[in-house]
Order: structure tokens, then sequence, then C-alpha cells
């Protein structure tokens, strides 16, 4: 269906009907509309909308606007037309896609009025949003992503904690802006409450800031000496590599991982394979690419690396065991998170009765990305599994696991 309107009337026009897509048969009048660069054709994804009509009908649309790259610019977050019309839109007007509208046939002999009623709003909701854009004129009335779910500075920076424990190992140093674009680019709530990239990025260095600050993230290189009237996000720029506190996962393996594995009773083959392949799962990771990344390991001693077939079913063997269990995705294995909890805990009172050397983590002014490896390609994979944010950091003491406060 395509649907032209003006202020005052919208015409639906049922074309697969009229045409059967043959193109002979498409309207004349309404191409030589669709086709004058003179008559603009405005609504969300316009461009996409004349992209069809080529596909199907072979004729090139032009006066194209498409609303969303408007709203972009100006530096607006909403991004459909629903949201653009509460902004835009006459006050009354709105959106609300059905069930029934949802599932309806555009194309039917007869119409239901709620289709007709809500294709016509459509239409009529692109040009009213059109005209007051252009005047950047928002209905009073309206409520803005923030409004509608506020949040506390707290609450995001939980969140945000949160997506950077998801996203990056803890001791082990990274760049700061590496982190920085992690949480510009993954925080979905600043897509909808900033929607420009260098307020994003602003905020971002705010927050890592912020973190330094009451110790949940520590600064390796860099300084924050600076003069008074100098922006934080300059500060926070001239540091160069941070970390998360805690000991870098795979020293925990080697240092305790078949210790661990044996105390939950695993036999020593598996206690051993266990040690060696529970980095690639910190997160879920399709057991195929589980099976792929452990045979091409040549560190992996304990199992037939290159036997697939003994791998595939080791693997389902620790599962039953509750060793690794199943993703939220089909197919996908991941370390249980209460033994992920029991390594980090138990390596703490490991430490208390061995003698663990409090290593360095190496190539500390490393390239960006060189924190990614040790074979930890299974921990970035996407996965719904979340982990709480620090809770309590006044309690946290850096100098207890580095030494110093530096």
């Amino acid at each position: 269906m395509i649907q032209i309107a003006t202020r005052e009337l919208c015409f639906l026009f049922q074309v697969f009907r009229i045409t059967k897509i043959n193109n002979t048969k498409f309207p004349p009048l309404l191409q030589e509309i669709l086709t004058n660069q003179d008559i603009k054709k405005v609504g969300v994804n316009a461009s996409g909308d004349a992209n069809w009509i080529k596909k199907s009908y072979g004729f090139e649309m032009r006066g194209m606007v498409d609303l969303e790259k408007i709203a972009q610019q100006k530096g607006y977050a909403a991004r459909s037309l629903r949201e653009l019309t509460r902004m835009f839109g006459d006050p009354g007007l709105v959106l609300e896609k059905s069930r029934k509208i949802l599932k309806w046939n555009f194309d039917a002999v007869k119409l239901d009025l709620e289709v007709i009623r809500y294709a016509s709003s459509d239409a009529f909701a692109g040009i009213q949003v059109y005209e007051s854009i252009l005047k950047d004129r928002i209905n009073e009335e309206y409520l803005n992503y923030e409004k509608r779910y506020p949040m506390s500075m707290k609450e995001e920076d939980d969140e945000i904690y949160s997506l950077i424990l998801e996203s990056h190992p803890k001791g082990v140093n990274t760049r700061t802006k590496t982190i920085a674009n992690s949480i510009e680019n993954h925080y979905q709530r600043w897509f909808k409450t900033k929607p420009k990239t260098d307020d994003r990025h602003k905020a971002a260095l705010n927050v890592i800031g912020r973190f330094i600050e009451d110790g949940r993230l520590i600064k390796v290189l860099g300084n924050t000496d600076s003069n008074s009237d100098e922006q934080n996000e300059k500060k926070i720029s001239s540091i160069s590599m941070i970390r998360l506190p805690g000991v870098p996962f795979n020293k925990i393996l080697k240092d305790f991982g078949k210790e661990f594995f044996e105390s939950k009773g695993l036999p020593q083959q598996d206690s051993e394979f266990m040690t060696e392949i529970s980095s690639y799962c910190l997160k879920a990771i399709k057991k195929e690419s589980l099976a792929k990344n452990i045979a091409n390991n040549s560190k992996i001693t304990s199992l037939d690396r290159k036997n697939r077939d003994a791998v595939i079913a080791k693997l389902n063997e620790l599962n039953r065991k509750g060793a690794l269990m199943s993703g939220q995705k089909n197919n996908t294995l991941l370390l249980h998170p209460d033994w992920v909890n029991g390594l980090e805990d138990g390596y703490e009172k490991f430490k208390l009765t061995h003698d663990v050397e409090d290593e360095r983590v190496e190539n500390e002014t490393s390239k960006e990305g060189d924190s990614d490896n040790e074979n930890l390609e299974g921990r970035w994979e996407q996965n719904e599994q979340t982990y709480e944010p620090w809770q309590d950091i006044t309690t946290f003491d850096p100098s207890d696991v580095w030494g110093n406060k530096d």
C-alpha cells in the first residue's frame, strides 16, 4: 500500500491489487507524483520505500526526505515515526500498532476501518513531523525518554559498571579509550538520552573518572594533574591505561584451577581440562566454536584436542556434571557462574596458605587490544548472563591486591 497525504487529505493506493506487479498497470498520475523532485515525500525510511518501488516497479522515486536523518542531524534521540510523532505531531495523534494491524493484509478487498485509520494517521504524521521538526517545535506535553524512564546517576553508574565487568577482564591493563568506546557504543540507554556521539563520549569519560575516584577502576598509566579550569574529560583522557580491580582470571586458573576443580569432585583429567578451557567460556559460547578453539590451542594437553568427537563428548559430559552449563541460546555453553565466583573467592583463601607470587601484568604499555590475548576469545561472545557490579566500594582497598594505590 502507498499512502499519499497532505494536511487535509490522505489517499491509500493498493498498488499490488491494481498492478499484480505488472509495471505497465502502475497508475500514471501516482508515478508522476512519486518521480517529481519538487514534490517532497517525507517519512521514516523514505529512501527504503524508494528502493522497494524501484525493485518492484522499475522506476526511481525522487524528492525523498528521511525524517530520522533530520532528527539525527538535529540531535534528537527519536528515530521511529511513533516517537517522532510524540515529539512533533499534532496533539492527540498517536500511532499504536495493535495485533490486528500487524497481522492485517493491506491488499484485502475490504479494509477494516481501524486499518484505514491507522494507515492514514501514519501518513498524516509524516507531514506534521516534517513541518514541526524543521522549526524545532516540540509538543509542550512531550516527555522524553529520560523523563519517562528516570534513573539516578548511581543507578546509571551501576548499570555501566556491570557492562564493563561483562566486557573486560579483571586485573588486566586496558587502554582508557577502549573502555570509553565500549561504554559509549554499548550502553543502550544513552542512545535514547544522548543521541550525539560526542555527548556519549564525554559522558563515558566522566563515568570513568568517577570510577577511578571511588576505586571501581584503577589508574595504571597517565597523569590526572592538570589546571583547575581544565575540563574533566581532558583529565581522564590523559590516563592512558586503567584496569578493573582483581586478579586476572588466567592467573587464578594457573595457580588454583586444578585444585578447585578437584575439590568439586572432578577427576584429575577433567580438572586439568577445565583449567585449560575455562577462560574460553566465561561467557556463553557456541559448542562448535568452543571445540574449534580447543582444537586450535596447542597449550591444551589433557585431552586429544584434534579428536573433535572426543572434545564434544567431554564438553557434554562436563555439562551433565555441572561444571559447564547451557546458555540461553541453543548449543551454547559457559562456565557455571557459581564456579566462577568459587574460583575467585577460593583464590583469596588459597593465597593466604600458599606462596603465590604477586605477578605484575605483562606489557603494561602494550598496544590497544593486547589485553584480549591468552586465548580469551570465548569470553567476549555475546550472552545475556550478567554479573553484579562492585556493591560496597568502601570496603575495597587497592593496596590489598596491588601493593599501592597508585
